[in-house]
């Protein structure tokens, strides 16, 4: 896991992590926007996400944007494979200095070529765990409640690796 830039501590949300933090840590997200930095969701991407809707985000700390036109307009041209809200998510990141908050192979892989940083949907727990803001036994605890609604993708390799970054993260007392 990467370490982030400092200017890059703003996020923008992909629908598969706002969907694992919706079904398991809704808090986490806010208490990254409140310890962090700011995190944004396009408004088509929040559009796909059936657990949460503009005021739960409002509520969590979650700002909702909308791209302007020329944004929305190369977001939409067809091919590659990138869907529209991805591509949203890769404009909206690169013109804005965010780092893109996403799980998703294409989307990342597009996000690095165009110089756009990259944050696993898990690595932002080791944030809050490093700056005190988490304890790590509650991120462990999150990890494992995400991975109980999403094996497929956060798998058990995936989380044993988050509990050892945890470890490592941890203040020590």
């Amino acid at each position: 896991m990467g370490k982030l830039k400092p200017s890059s501590a703003w996020f923008i949300a992909d629908a598969n992590v706002l969907i694992d933090y919706a079904d398991a840590a809704p808090a986490i997200l806010g208490r990254v926007a409140k310890h962090i930095g700011p995190v944004y969701v396009a408004a088509d991407v929040l559009a796909e996400v059936e657990q949460l809707d503009e005021a739960q985000c409002k509520a969590m700390g979650v700002n909702v944007v909308e791209g302007n036109l020329a944004q929305l307009t190369e977001a939409s041209q067809r091919g590659g494979p990138l869907s529209y809200e991805d591509k949203l998510c890769l404009v909206l990141g690169r013109d804005n200095g965010w780092a893109c908050l996403s799980n998703d192979g294409p989307l990342r892989q597009a996000c690095t070529t165009q110089g756009v940083q990259v944050v696993w949907g898990l690595e932002i727990m080791l944030l809050l765990v490093e700056g005190g803001h988490l304890e790590g036994v509650e991120a462990k605890s999150f990890a494992h409640a995400i991975h109980a609604v999403n094996p497929i993708f956060i798998s058990s390799k995936i989380l044993s690796t988050f509990e050892k970054e945890v470890d490592k993260k941890s203040p020590k007392k």
